[in-house]
């Protein structure tokens, strides 16, 4: 039976966390007494502020181990449920690292395998709603489709002040909603659900050893029972009533194209160096050898810097700079080198010089690669409108330029001389290959350009690289999932 699968958004600062948290709990005990006499299960760190008694005293409650940051696992014979957390839009740092987060959160979900719920999570009685919310539900829908409308739920947090409704935020965020030109978005008692965390809050505080007086905890078994009951419909709500959003091999869209297309610039650009080793190979050394790659999977992206002289290693007579990390905050701490000339990388690779050629006529795929370049190229530039910037082009013209570096390495080297000889005349070729398509009218239809990804994604060396670059962002994805039972 598959997990069920919720993504949870909501504005920075809205307690994503600790509703995380209670969540778990409110599953995992029926009633506060139960809980209470078992210790709370807190899958995420918190640190918040109590006020008890008649005199408001202050304390400040933490709870859970910092230094473990990996996932609670529940083994549990019934449905289980994945929560997956994000950055919180309304980003202090502004509108453009609220961009880089959606863009960060639409590419990991890239890679699930299905989705049952969007949840955004809300605060009642909200004066009004941030602008960024309406720009990750317009972007949301720009890669799932409308086809994804109905599985969008709605849950408020520090609901109890309003006694378990929506309050004003309601009507603000129906006519939001009205305005957007997604289609009809769900807003009903059936999609709305009601929490208050401080339940879970004075669960912990108890843990410290912090008193409440009778009122307190009458209230707080109030919102545990509202809370748990709240948490039972939604996943019942989860479970029978929305239909399971399937991304994998299904899901077709502009932005989801652009995604996947992004995800194979690098795996496309490195098979074609590649294959210029190992025709130069051919020309130069008759008997049959090879250079083969090998594609290392990242716990995390790294950044490396393109000015850099580093340590470098020959393999099969070509000269090869090891990738060395480097640590970027407003600037690279690493080296003094401008941070434009750094990239990211999702995945290393490594290099084996065999003795034997490649299985593949690597002529023919070369071909093939430089058209699917220039295809995928002209659709992200003027089709989805994704970039100005030719990703392809650069990315050839930076192996160029690094290739020249490596030869000019150890008082030349002739191997990767003529390297830089082989990647000028593709990138003529490429240039040429943009000059002829401008004029294909199939790259305007989105079933012809994922029959290209389809194809290119088939040779075994970009597939492998793709697995790379899709088993790093699934461990990514891992740290910010929470998996919870669902109770029988």
């Amino acid at each position: 039976m598959d997990t069920i699968n919720i993504l949870l958004l909501g504005d920075t600062g809205v307690g994503k966390s600790t509703f995380i948290n209670a969540f778990v709990n409110y599953l995992t005990f029926e009633t506060l007494k139960e809980a209470k006499s078992n210790r709370p299960v807190v899958l995420i760190p918190v640190s918040f502020l109590v006020t008890t008694g008649d005199n408001s005293e202050e304390h400040i409650v933490k709870f859970g181990d910092t230094s473990d940051s990996s996932n609670e696992d529940f083994s549990h014979p019934g449905q289980s449920l994945r929560i997956i957390d994000t950055p919180g839009f309304g980003d202090t740092r502004g509108i453009e690292q609220d961009h880089k987060n959606m863009q960060h959160i639409l590419e990991n979900i890239n890679n699930l395998t299905h989705l049952n719920g969007i949840c955004f999570l809300l605060k009642p009685n909200s004066a009004r709603l941030d602008i960024s919310f309406q720009s990750y539900l317009t972007q949301l829908f720009s890669l799932f489709g409308t086809n994804a409308l109905n599985n969008i739920i709605f849950c408020f947090t520090s609901a109890r002040s309003t006694f378990y409704t929506p309050g004003d935020t309601a009507p603000l965020l129906k006519k939001m909603l009205t305005s957007l030109s997604i289609g009809n978005v769900p807003f009903s008692k059936k999609n709305v659900f009601c929490f208050d965390s401080e339940s879970f809050r004075y669960l912990v505080a108890r843990q410290n050893n912090i008193r409440f007086d009778s009122n307190e905890k009458q209230e707080y078994e109030m919102s545990w029972k509202t809370s748990v009951s709240e948490s039972k419909r939604l996943i019942d709500y989860m479970h029978k009533d929305v239909t399971v959003y399937r991304i994998d091999n299904s899901l077709q869209s502009m932005k989801h194209a652009q995604f996947t297309i992004l995800g194979m610039v690098r795996p496309i650009l490195e098979t074609m160096r590649n294959i210029l080793r190992n025709l130069l190979l051919k020309k130069f050394y008759p008997s049959e050898a090879s250079i083969e790659l090998h594609p290392k999977v990242l716990d995390h992206p790294i950044t490396v810097c393109l000015l850099c002289k580093g340590d470098v290693k020959k393999i099969g007579n070509f000269l090869f700079a090891i990738d060395i990390s480097h640590q970027i905050e407003k600037k690279c701490v690493t080296c003094s080198c401008p941070s434009n000339q750094h990239i990211t990388l999702e995945y290393l690779l490594e290099y084996t010089f065999v003795r034997s050629a490649p299985t593949h006529n690597e002529r023919v795929m070369l071909a093939e690669l430089l058209r699917a370049s220039a295809e995928f190229s002209y659709f992200l530039i003027h089709i989805a409108r994704a970039s100005e910037d030719d990703l392809f082009l650069s990315g050839l013209l930076q192996m160029i330029k690094h290739e020249a570096n490596l030869a000019n390495n150890q008082n030349m080297n002739d191997m990767n001389s003529e390297l830089v000889a082989a990647l000028n005349e593709l990138q003529v070729g490429y240039v040429n290959r943009m000059n002829e398509i401008k004029s294909n009218k199939e790259l305007n239809n989105l079933s012809f350009i994922y029959k290209r990804i389809n194809d290119i994604s088939e040779y075994p060396i970009i597939r492998e690289q793709l697995a790379a670059i899709k088993a790093g962002r699934m461990r990514i994805m891992m740290e910010n999932e929470y998996e919870v039972p669902k109770r029988n």
